[in-house]
Parts: structure tokens; C-alpha cells; sequence
């Protein structure tokens, strides 16, 4: 449970710190590095929790989960919040690397 909280918490730290980028990038002057600031807090979580998940777990399933499920996340909040489009290729990719990280915890049992 413990190593599950700490991959839900790098994935929003990771998902949330790259939109705040996204929005930084259509911003200027004083509002683009109010933004740009905002996106690190965000993603300053991140460092934080992977090393702390690596005491949990192997590299190669920390960095496995912590990676996949911040992409996941990424992209499906990027499709929601940010309306970008995604083709049935995209999805299925999408769904193939959500599944692969199920595969990866079920092979941990």
C-alpha cells in the first residue's frame, strides 16, 4: 500500500508539474515565471517520492510505475483539461502501457 501511494504521488506531482509547464509556455513576463514557479513546486514532489519508493521496490519496477503511471496520468488529464486530441492508435497505446503496469504488479505477487 505504502509503495501504491508513493507511485499515485509522483504520478500527480509529474502530471501536474508538466501542465503547469503547458501552461507556462503561452504566458510572458511576470505571469510566464509565476507559472514556471507554480510547475516546479509541483513537480518538486517527484525527486522526493521516488526515492523514497526505491526503498520499497526494485529500480526497475520504481521507475517502471512511477514513469508509466505519470504518463498515463499525463495524458489522460491533458485529453480532459487541456482538450487535446487523441487518435485510436494513441489510445491504445495508452491502454497497452496501463495494462503493462498491471501485468508488472500482478508478476510481483
Amino acid at each position: 500500500m505504502k509503495f501504491a501511494l508513493l507511485v499515485l504521488g509522483y504520478a500527480v506531482s509529474m502530471a501536474g508539474s508538466n501542465l503547469l509547464f503547458k501552461v507556462t509556455a503561452s504566458k510572458s513576463g511576470m505571469e510566464w515565471w509565476l507559472w514556471f514557479l507554480a510547475g516546479n513546486v509541483a513537480g518538486f514532489g517527484c525527486p522526493i517520492l521516488i526515492t523514497y519508493a526505491l526503498r520499497e521496490q526494485s529500480p526497475q519496477l520504481v521507475y517502471a510505475f512511477t514513469l508509466g503511471a505519470g504518463f498515463v496520468l499525463l495524458q489522460l488529464v491533458a485529453w480532459w483539461w487541456l482538450k487535446a486530441p487523441v487518435t485510436g492508435v494513441q489510445l491504445g497505446g495508452l491502454i497497452f502501457t496501463a495494462v503493462g503496469l498491471v501485468m508488472l504488479q500482478m508478476g510481483r505477487v
